[in-house]
């Protein structure tokens, strides 16, 4: 007899835990998941969310992926706007001429977790329990079907003036130019739809499991953050690469890493942070410690907050640690995931 699955459905009770996840996957970037965890904490008041396994979709039924590109800035500013999401994925689903049966986030690191429930809600969709990233990364093709040669077409970009541009194709160099060109003409953020893809190879291709696993996260790291230290490190299946404050803040230029180094208040150590949009990794003395894919994590000492790579200070108490990545990127990703691909070099095993 086949096993029957307990349908799964995200709570508003859920919120705080799925933003607290999110933001310790956003890595430092991906944007303030407290601007999307007050909305669909709005939006869950009097209903709740679907939440399903690609696997448990018709296998040609077609999932799109909705999201909030441009300045985190902007999107604090402007507010998201469940229509605008909504919009751009029907614009998709017109490209492709059949009804859409779930929805999904591009990413389940920061800001775009949240807002890929936002979207299946305003859409009335099932939300797909995965994603295309296992955490946030800076650019939309850093992904497992991009790894597999799929392209985020037909890809729709939504402005909250009602404005709507539709890309019905574009190669893979072209996406992020393009993308920030319409962006920047839309006023710096706008609303994303794309990636169309029938579930079954979603199922195969995509990153399973990830929003139960990131609700999950964010449990475990509400109910240890108050705990001592080692508790919280060892809840969280983290490693600890130091406890200090933030002496020295190279900003990022151009292509180049930022960035950050700590002076470990226990044994001296110095530990280094490489970052641009997100913190990649890290050195303890110049032995080499994380490293991208894996989740690099610089929290407030004191509030135990996770940090946006734009929070930190010079003086700043600082806990610097790292999570094994949701998804185990295969040596074949190491050109779109790994050091290369921002600019990193390494030079030894980590």
């Amino acid at each position: 007899m086949a096993e029957r699955r307990i349908e799964r459905r995200i709570e508003r009770e859920d919120v705080d835990a799925f933003a607290a996840g999110a933001a310790v996957l956003g890595a430092g970037g991906g944007g303030d998941v407290r601007v999307g965890a007050h909305l669909l904490r709005h939006l869950l008041a009097d209903r709740s969310l679907r939440l399903v396994p690609a696997a448990d979709l018709a296998p040609d039924g077609i999932v799109v992926h909705t999201g909030a590109v441009g300045s985190p800035d902007v999107i604090s500013e402007r507010l998201l706007s469940p229509v605008d999401l909504a919009r751009a994925a029907a614009a998709v689903a017109e490209q492709v001429m059949g009804p859409i049966r779930a929805a999904a986030a591009f990413e389940i690191g920061g800001l775009n977790a949240l807002v890929g429930a936002i979207g299946a809600i305003e859409l009335g969709l099932p939300f797909v329990d995965g994603d295309l990233m296992g955490r946030a990364f800076p650019r939309l093709t850093q992904n497992t079907l991009a790894l597999n040669g799929v392209a985020p077409v037909p890809l729709a970009v939504a402005s909250p003036a009602g404005d709507v541009v539709v890309v019905p194709l574009m190669g893979p160099r072209a996406v992020e130019p393009i993308l920030a060109g319409i962006t920047a003409g839309m006023g710096g953020a706008a609303s994303v739809a794309g990636y169309p893809i029938a579930a079954g190879d979603l199922d195969r291709m995509g990153v399973r499991g990830s929003v139960s696993a990131c609700i999950e996260l964010g449990r475990r790291f509400l109910a240890a953050r108050s705990a001592a230290l080692p508790v919280l490190i060892a809840d969280l299946g983290a490693r600890l690469h130091g406890v200090g404050r933030v002496e020295e803040i190279v900003p990022r230029s151009s292509d180049a890493p930022g960035t950050l180094t700590v002076i470990d208040g226990g044994d001296g150590a110095v530990v280094r942070v490489d970052h641009q949009e997100e913190f990649l990794a890290t050195t303890v003395d110049g032995v080499p410690g994380a490293l991208t894919p894996d989740v690099v994590a610089v929290l407030d000492n004191r509030s135990r907050r996770p940090l946006q790579v734009e929070e930190v200070r010079v003086g700043q108490a600082v806990v610097v640690c790292s999570l094994p990545a949701l998804h185990a990127w295969p040596e074949s990703a190491r050109h779109l995931v790994g050091p290369s691909a921002f600019g990193l070099v390494e030079t030894e095993e980590r």
